[in-house]
């Protein structure tokens, strides 16, 4: 009876609905709706290296168009070589551009007719070598093809397909330190027979995190304020010798200098909730720190390290090492923590050892820092182009 009763009441429902009255009894108001967008700043925090990539899309307002601008990591860069093709028709003549804009223009035709062009592009270097050919295929389609089926709309420009990446920044854009002759020597002399037999940047800065845990872990403790100014292998020399102590800042100046003048790039991220401040006593709801990551050309990716906690990096089994925001996806996902590693160094033993992160002696430290509710601060370069949009859905 109670099923009959429940179906009874929905097709009186689905009466209302499509006779568009509405049912005065027991009908409840409608609910409030709010729109919630899934926007990520990621891609832009971080870029991969790329020998094209798209800095960002430019409309035009002459004639239905887009201009693509486009940046490149080909150090030694010449030029771009770039081919338009019109729908169907044959690929127009090769051009050159060094400028890195190219303008895609439709023809306003007042047609019920889509329009799509595809523009093939390569960059050269100063040597000749060329890249593959990229494609970014945009159609347009008018309002008089929406007017034709009977619907009123603007023209429409859509990104129909790419192999090109949308990055606003670039990996150069986090590296905040420009070594110096004097530093790249010095790192030579100190570093050099440590790692020229590694292969990749990230087992070389494993190397040299590690040879800094073993020197800096016996001084870590409340540095003093000439450290605060002072330079990466200052810190280090005032360390060493027994004049000062380190934290974390310090363990990512000094990191970061003797990694960058060995052409290994590095970037810190500053973490702090700062709540608020009443006279001289300030709150906050998450706990500072500095961590860093390492840039690894072979695997085109920011890996997480962080001298601090003795953490070599992060991974789940057969992966590629974390970067710090999928180690914060990680730590504050109960699917995900479980299968998580790190690799940890013993300073005292002088032992590198793999083990789960609910297993490690930094379990506790790692929870409390990398929060949900943290505040995670990246510093980029104020040269650096910010047109791309940030909202990019991972």
């Amino acid at each position: 009876m109670a099923r009959s009763r429940f179906a009874f009441c929905s097709i009186l429902l689905i009466l209302a609905v499509v006779s568009g009255t509405a049912l005065s009894v027991g009908a409840a108001a409608p609910a409030r709706v709010d729109t919630l967008m899934l926007t990520s700043n990621y891609w832009e925090l971080y870029p991969r290296r790329a020998d094209i990539a798209l800095r960002t899309f430019k409309q035009l307002t002459d004639v239905p168009g887009v201009l693509l601008v486009l940046r490149t990591d080909v150090k030694d860069f010449s030029h771009y070589l770039y081919t338009v093709r019109r729908d169907t028709l044959p690929a127009e003549a090769t051009q050159v551009n060094r400028d890195g804009e190219i303008a895609v223009r439709f023809e306003d035709r007042e047609e019920a007719r889509a329009q799509r062009i595809y523009t093939d592009i390569q960059v050269v270097s100063a040597s000749g070598e060329e890249s593959k050919p990229y494609t970014v295929e945009i159609g347009y389609y008018p309002k008089e093809l929406y007017a034709a089926g009977g619907q009123t709309s603007p023209s429409w420009l859509v990104v129909q397909n790419t192999d090109l990446l949308l990055a606003g920044s670039s990996v150069d854009d986090y590296v905040m330190l420009e070594p110096t002759d004097k530093d790249r020597v010095y790192a030579q002399k100190r570093w050099g027979a440590l790692v020229k037999d590694l292969k990749t940047d990230y087992e070389k800065s494993q190397a040299i995190a590690r040879d800094l845990i073993r020197i800096l872990r016996p001084r870590a403790g409340v540095p003093s304020d000439q450290m605060l100014n002072a330079s990466g292998y200052e810190q280090l020399a005032r360390a060493e010798k027994g004049i000062d102590h380190v934290w974390c800042s310090n363990y990512a100046d000094i990191f970061t200098q003797a990694c960058v003048s060995l052409g290994i790039p590095v970037r810190s991220i500053n973490m702090q909730y700062f709540w608020s401040s009443v006279g001289d006593t300030h709150f906050e709801i998450a706990e500072g720190h500095r961590t860093t990551e390492i840039f690894d050309a072979g695997l085109n990716r920011w890996v997480w390290i962080d001298l601090t906690f003795g953490i070599q990096g992060a991974f789940y089994e057969g992966q590629d090492p974390l970067n710090m925001a999928e180690l914060v996806r990680a730590l504050n996902d109960g699917s995900r923590i479980n299968a998580l590693k790190v690799v940890a160094f013993d300073h005292e033993k002088g032992v590198e050892t793999t083990v789960p992160v609910l297993e490690s002696s930094q379990k506790k430290a790692l929870l409390n820092y990398f929060r949900q509710d943290q505040q995670y601060r990246y510093t980029r370069k104020a040269s650096a182009d910010t047109e791309a949009p940030s909202g990019v859905v991972p």
